[in-house]
């Protein structure tokens, strides 16, 4: 398995297989909350392959992949921290997306993954990274504490009409 950075050249071989294992992931996990207008509303804004170009060809979001034989098992995306933090996090990062693939949970890709954002946030300069996680995420909320963060703060998150409950976690670098 190989972890590694994309930059804007990966476009073309990534922004696909990203929108597929983003739309799959996040419906696997949570597809089930939400009726089916709000979940496709959701996953047209945040998980096309048009969202996903954007993302890889923008100098404000960083983004690594876990692939192994052309196949891509995971990604992690920073992007410029836009939480409701209060009091609001100066020089923080966000943590906004880490999906791995439902069989492959569980191996160590996460946290691989995770290893190599704080270790760029750290060298970049950034003092802390942030993230927002679903407040029934249990598992998400071991992960995080496991890696650092703390919780500082909720709110609401909206998938398409609906409003998630979330927690802000926070990790000094």
């Amino acid at each position: 398995m190989q972890i590694r950075p994309l930059n804007s050249t990966d476009v073309d071989t990534y922004a696909a297989p990203l929108s597929e294992l983003g739309a799959a992931t996040f419906t696997d996990s949570f597809g089930h909350l939400y009726t089916p207008e709000d979940l496709a509303a959701f996953v047209a804004k945040n998980h096309s392959e048009t969202a996903h170009r954007r993302i890889i060809q923008s100098s404000d979001y960083k983004t690594w992949v876990a692939v192994d034989n052309n196949r891509l098992f995971g990604y992690l995306t920073l992007c410029p921290n836009d939480l409701p933090c209060d009091p609001p996090q100066e020089n923080a990062i966000e943590l906004g997306r880490l999906y791995i693939r439902q069989r492959q949970q569980g191996l160590g890709l996460g946290q691989t993954l995770l290893d190599s954002a704080i270790d760029y946030a750290r060298e970049a300069g950034y003092q802390a990274m942030v993230l927002s996680v679903w407040a029934e995420n249990f598992g998400g909320h071991r992960f995080y504490q496991r890696n650092g963060f703390e919780k500082i703060g909720e709110y609401q998150f909206p998938v398409g009409n609906h409003l998630d409950d979330e927690w802000i976690m926070r990790r000094y670098l």
